[in-house]
């Protein structure tokens, strides 16, 4: 039995935090949890639940990429999925305002029956985003 009940906050470090803002409130739409201001090193923004932290890191950039293929990436946290409703709106919609990682949605099947659409994109950092139509209802 787990006593974790969901997922409550993920954190994002980037160079550009009101570039990393302006990306996720207003490219792709998420609403700020708390109110931004500007220039001053830290946003929140609202995914569904979940509260992404963006904040201003000094750091050495980190690269390369992730790509699609995650055998081919380095031990750590891969990538940001959101759930879409209609992977083909989500696509018309983003499309021309997100650099896609690869040219085609991708469908992966499991053998119970549930399956899976999804494209990633990269944001202003080259952080790996997914935006993901899942069919988990359809298991057997």
């Amino acid at each position: 039995m787990t006593f974790i009940v969901s997922l409550d906050n993920l954190d994002i470090l980037g160079d550009d935090v009101d570039a990393l803002a302006d990306f996720y409130h207003g490219t792709l739409g998420l609403p700020y949890a708390l109110p931004f201001e500007p220039g001053s090193g830290w946003a929140a923004v609202q995914a569904g639940g979940t509260t992404i932290y963006l904040f201003t890191s000094n750091g050495d950039p980190h690269h390369p990429r992730r790509t699609p293929d995650n055998p081919e990436n380095p031990p750590g946290f891969d990538s940001i999925a959101f759930g879409v409703e209609d992977l083909d709106a989500a696509i018309a919609t983003l499309d021309s305002r997100v650099e896609w990682a690869v040219p085609e949605p991708i469908k992966w099947e499991h053998p119970s029956g549930a399956w899976y659409r999804f494209r990633p994109f990269y944001d202003p950092e080259g952080n790996m985003l997914y935006v993901t139509e899942s069919h988990l209802h359809e298991a057997r």
